[in-house]
């Protein structure tokens, strides 16, 4: 994984995105990561595997039990459970 400061990245931008293509680009500023930036290949391989776990999980779940009907009492009590915990 490269890194770059985003004043080179702003004075070399051509640079940044060919290097983006090939691997991940940490972007620091005063000497602390404040970005990255990778290629849309990999981000979407990164977002396929974290959906595919996701529903692997799920599955397990369900095999296992561990699932409950969406029913309007369950909704309710999901509502309330969750009523003010959103940011």
């Amino acid at each position: 994984m490269k890194t770059m400061t985003a004043s080179a990245a702003s004075k070399e931008f051509g640079l940044y995105i060919d290097t983006a293509q090939h691997e991940p680009v940490v972007i620091t500023k005063q000497n602390r990561p404040v970005a990255i930036t990778m290629s849309i290949q990999q981000v979407e391989r990164l977002f396929k595997g974290q959906v595919e776990t996701g529903i692997a999980r799920g599955l397990q779940d369900v095999a296992a039990g561990r699932y409950s009907e969406m029913t309007p009492t369950h909704l309710e009590t999901m509502r309330a459970k969750f009523k003010g915990q959103t940011s």
